[in-house]
């Protein structure tokens, strides 16, 4: 995938009036090379950003040179629009391994969680690896049909990761397991005591007002 982008001379405050223009400000940086700021089509890198993500090499054209094999590596958002201001781009070696997290997906689904008996428990979405860009996956993808039983889970170490590429995290390290499902009833059980204590917690400075009251009455004055 390509993307294009200009060399900016415009920084700090001033990238402001390039998202109004439909410009996104950028940073390119890495591989021995000197940082380099720049501005692409904010519709451009929203497009290529949906199916490349922080994983996919993409080739950065900047001013209409030789393309640059990078990697997207941060995504600044808008806290009120929730869309992307400002992006950092990591150009990369294709003869020098890097490290980077790759998202695991699971696919099937086990007996036990079927009969609705456990429930699945992802405890880790990504995975550090070591690799070549060039082999860098897209996902992990991990199958847990033949789990069985409570607490059957799987690990780093039984992943079965692509050629060339190495995991950097301990190895036992629990990427899923199965866990006893909660039973509905015991949920709502737990709700509804919650509840109950908390309409006792705002009765008892009710309750201790009119007992003071009543102690401050003068006898007799009824």
């Amino acid at each position: 995938m390509q993307l294009n982008a200009t060399t900016r001379e415009i920084t700090g405050k001033a990238s402001r009036k390039l998202r109004h223009q439909g410009s996104l400000p950028a940073v390119v940086y890495g591989h021995h090379s000197k940082p380099g700021t720049l501005a692409l089509s904010a519709h451009d890198f929203d497009r290529v950003y949906a199916r490349a993500g922080r994983t996919q090499l993409l080739d950065l054209v900047v001013d209409g040179g030789r393309p640059h094999k990078v990697l997207i590596k941060a995504v600044q958002l808008s806290p009120r629009r929730n869309t992307p201001i400002h992006v950092d781009f990591h150009q990369v070696s294709m003869r020098e391994k890097l490290q980077i997290e790759v998202p695991i997906a699971l696919y099937g689904e086990p007996a036990i969680v079927t009969t609705g008996d456990g429930e699945i428990l992802q405890t880790l979405h990504a995975l550090k690896v070591e690799c070549l860009p060039s082999a860098i996956p897209e996902t992990i993808e991990v199958d847990i049909s033949h789990l069985q039983g409570i607490d059957a889970g799987i690990r780093v170490s039984e992943l079965r990761l692509p050629d060339g590429v190495t995991a950097t995290v301990d190895a036992e390290e629990l990427v899923v397991k199965i866990q006893p499902r909660r039973d509905l009833g015991a949920v709502l059980d737990e709700e509804e005591a919650v509840a109950a204590a908390e309409s006792v917690e705002a009765a008892e400075p009710a309750a201790a007002d009119a007992a003071e009251g009543e102690q401050e009455t003068p006898p007799g004055s009824e």
